[in-house]
C-alpha cells in the first residue's frame, strides 16, 4: 500500500511539487495518513477473521453437540432403566383406566350417603 502510494505521488504529484515546497509537516501528513490506512486495512482483516472464526466454532459446535445427544439419547433408549420406567408408566396408565372404567360402571348403581333426604336438610348442630 505504502508502494502504491509513493507510485501514485511518484505518477501525480511529483510534478507538481516544486524542489523547496516540501516541508516536514507534509511529509509527516502523507506518513500518518498511510499509517492511518494500514491500521484501518489490519483492521479489517482482523473483523473479518473474527467473524469466521465465529461461524466456524460456532458450526463445529453445533455439529459435536448433535452428535453427543444423538448417541446419548440412542444408548438411553436402549438401557434397561428405561425400558423399566416405560412399562411402569404403562402398567400405572392401564390399572388408572380399568379402576376408572370399573367406579364408572358401578356409580350408578350405588347410592351415596349424601343423596338420602336425612342429609338434605341438617337442622341440628355437629356433635361427637
Amino acid at each position: 500500500m505504502f508502494g502504491l502510494l509513493l507510485l501514485l505521488l511518484d505518477l501525480q504529484g511529483a510534478s507538481i511539487i516544486r524542489p523547496g515546497d516540501w516541508e516536514y509537516k507534509d511529509l509527516i501528513a502523507i506518513l500518518l495518513t498511510v499509517v492511518s490506512l494500514i491500521v484501518t486495512f489490519i483492521g479489517f482483516i482482523v473483523a473479518v477473521a473474527a467473524i469466521w472464526g465465529f461461524q466456524t466454532l460456532r458450526s463445529i459446535a453445533e455439529q459435536i453437540s448433535v452428535e453427543t445427544s444423538k448417541s446419548g439419547s440412542d444408548s438411553y433408549f436402549k438401557s434397561e432403566n428405561f425400558t423399566q420406567r416405560v412399562d411402569a408408566a404403562i402398567t400405572a396408565a392401564m390399572e388408572t383406566r380399568a379402576r376408572d372404567a370399573v367406579q364408572d360402571a358401578l356409580g350408578a348403581s350405588i347410592v351415596k350417603s349424601d343423596a338420602a333426604p336425612e342429609h338434605q336438610v341438617r337442622d341440628e348442630e355437629w356433635r361427637d
